[in-house]
């Protein structure tokens, strides 16, 4: 199938990383997609010692409109805005190559919304979770309408995850926003800094891309204190991101609204001890030396930890034994069925249904 050479209406980058199992999925489920004449298909190889890299080369053979960036690995950040910077659609959309477009998004009516001279900024899909054995899931959806905003406010943001979003390349490149250089979050924090300072955001209840739960994947591998710390960092980064462009940002309240939704699961996997040296360290000064309140819900939770944190230990550890639980089962491969129930049926609570669309593209 033959992209447009010229102007192309989408650009959609992948950033790629010894993904040879699911490249060629991932590419082809756009390349698919009716109207595809209108995208352009960037993939970035971020280093891979596999397979990857030669996969993506056919790929860009075999497709005029597909580019290949081969680069030394420096994480999905830099793949992903060097993709950015080699972009020249109207739009951009990022999606992860273990993941997949779901088929017939790029439909007759979105080209021609897409096309309006005066389109959003944003455009905000419905998504859906598939889980490892894809009998598992979840539709997370949003309210179709139009939002028009006269000033920026950290009140826009929207929570869909950065795939979810097709991002007019000259509003991205008016404020130069870009991944931050982070292992996590980095792709929540810009998401973020793209709600917070759009004039317009077009929400559309459509489903754009199916989230493959990899358990190989960076973010379910790496331990909960490097997922903070990480977190952590992204949020130090992004405060004078904000300031520079006039937005007040409350870091301070983050940053332990951050500790109170992060210390349930590093206290699943650390003993006492350990975390008591942990929230002694420079990240958790404001539990131990700020009367600095989180978001409301997790107050209380900041109040057990500040005056007992023996017992708000032993609570996240009670609380975590579902996912205790399913830890030690994913550990055998005979017991990963297991696993995925109480993950998906008690967790998460999602449905049991076929997964109707994936496509074998």
């Amino acid at each position: 199938m033959e992209i447009a050479k010229s102007k192309p209406l989408i650009t959609v980058v992948i950033p790629v990383f010894n993904s040879e199992q699911y490249i060629e999925k991932a590419a082809n489920s756009v390349l698919l997609q009716p109207n595809a004449d209108s995208i352009e298909l960037i993939l970035v190889d971020d280093g891979s010692t596999d397979n990857s890299a030669n996969i993506c080369d056919k790929l860009s053979e075999a497709n005029s409109g597909v580019k290949v960036f081969h680069k030394a690995n420096g994480g999905v950040s830099s793949a992903r805005n060097l993709g950015i910077e080699n972009a020249r659609g109207k739009y951009i959309a990022f999606l992860d190559s273990d993941d997949w477009w779901e088929r017939n998004f790029l439909s007759d009516d979105l080209v021609a919304e897409l096309l309006r001279p005066q389109s959003s900024d944003l455009y905000c899909f419905s998504y859906q979770k598939v889980s490892p054995n894809k009998k598992w899931i979840k539709a997370l959806r949003v309210s179709s309408g139009t939002y028009v905003y006269s000033s920026p406010a950290l009140s826009h943001i929207i929570g869909q995850p950065h795939c979810a979003f097709l991002y007019r390349r000259d509003y991205l490149n008016a404020y130069g926003f870009r991944y931050l250089p982070t292992k996590v979050w980095e792709d929540v924090s810009f998401c973020q800094l793209c709600c917070t300072f759009a004039k317009t955001i077009s929400c559309m209840d459509r489903i754009i891309f199916s989230y493959y739960m990899n358990n190989k994947s960076c973010m379910h591998t790496k331990s909960s204190v490097n997922k903070f710390k990480e977190h952590f960092k992204a949020e130090n980064l992004a405060k004078p991101i904000y300031e520079t462009n006039g937005v007040s940002y409350d870091l301070d309240r983050i940053i332990i609204s951050l500790i109170g939704a992060c210390l349930e699961d590093i206290s699943i996997e650390n003993s006492f001890g350990f975390i008591k040296k942990l929230i002694a360290g420079p990240e958790f000064f404001l539990l131990n030396h700020s009367d600095v309140q989180p978001w409301q819900t997790l107050q209380k939770d900041i109040r057990l930890w500040r005056k007992k944190p023996i017992l708000a230990y032993i609570k996240c550890r009670i609380k975590g034994i579902p996912k205790y639980a399913k830890n030690i089962l994913y550990a055998l491969r005979i017991t990963r069925p297991l696993a995925d129930f109480i993950q998906y049926r008690f967790i998460e609570k999602w449905d049991k249904r076929p997964h109707t669309n994936p496509g074998d593209f």
